[in-house]
């Protein structure tokens, strides 16, 4: 072997790593910039949830953090399937195995993580394109979607409505005549069962409170929509390199970043504050 081609084609772990968090390009685009947005909203939500004794507030704002996931996983065009991505879910779903309290199995593990229903909506993406299909008949897998949207959510995260989100998106980036339409029924649906199950099951919380939170969520709901509708992919000029270098890791690393926070508050929840 020439030793010589060998050095140059051969990448350290660090040439490696910085190779791979570049594969995008080296400047911030909005799907980096929406995945930034999706992580804080995310760990605003996790930390009301398993830290803050599930603070309302904090779990109102997070309401924003999936969709906005869902949509770029439909919008991106890129379906291919990643163990990383199934081999993390697991992953999240036996911690919540053995720091849960629920005495059934089913229920330790139920709802599946969100990772999961990533890895199935990419699956099926990558072998169906609704772009390809008439309005009519988008109409009616969008009324199923809605339809067991509530009951799909018992079984994994998000339920068929994230599903819902990313073929919304799909559309979108097709431009295809009822992606908009189909964009605000799924998140309009999406957020009215969120709204549900997060603030109509709390008879401890006033009227006043719930009111404000109400429209705190409707706020939330507003700013998705408006993002969903006006996306497009573009690139922005930051001219500082420190905080265009955080920016593109943080996004770049989302997956890795939401699996370690996620187990790291559960373990924590689990030990400290149960």
């Amino acid at each position: 072997m020439d030793h010589g081609i060998a050095s140059t084609n051969t990448l350290s772990p660090l040439q490696a790593s910085a190779k791979g968090i570049y594969r995008y390009g080296r400047q911030i685009n909005s799907h980096d910039l929406v995945k930034i947005l999706a992580i804080l909203t995310m760990i605003i939500d996790n930390v009301g949830l398993f830290l803050m004794y599930d603070n309302i507030w904090m779990r109102v704002i997070g309401r924003m953090a999936a969709p906005l996931f869902f949509y770029l996983v439909g919008y991106s065009g890129s379906y291919k399937f990643k163990y990383q991505i199934l081999a993390l879910g697991i992953g999240l779903c036996l911690i919540k195995l053995f720091v849960s309290d629920n005495p059934s199995l089913i229920g330790n593990i139920l709802p599946l993580d969100i990772l999961i229903n990533f890895v199935l909506i990419k699956a099926i993406l990558n072998r169906f394109d609704p772009a390809r299909l008439r309005t009519g008949y988008l109409i009616l897998i969008l009324a199923v979607l809605v339809l067991i949207g509530e009951q799909t959510r018992a079984y994994i995260e998000y339920g068929s409505l994230g599903l819902g989100i990313a073929i919304g998106s799909r559309l979108i980036h097709e431009r295809h005549p009822f992606g908009k339409p189909w964009i605000i029924i799924a998140t309009t649906a999406h957020y009215l069962i969120q709204g549900n199950s997060l603030l109509l099951s709390r008879p401890e919380v006033s009227m006043q409170v719930m009111l404000l939170a109400i429209a705190l969520l409707a706020l939330v709901f507003v700013l998705s929509l408006l993002l969903f509708l006006k996306y497009d992919l573009r690139t922005f000029t930051v001219s500082s390199a420190p905080l265009r270098t955080i920016a593109i890791y943080v996004s770049r690393y989302s997956l890795q970043i939401y699996f370690f926070h996620l187990a790291a508050f559960q373990i924590i929840h689990s030990i400290f504050l149960t």
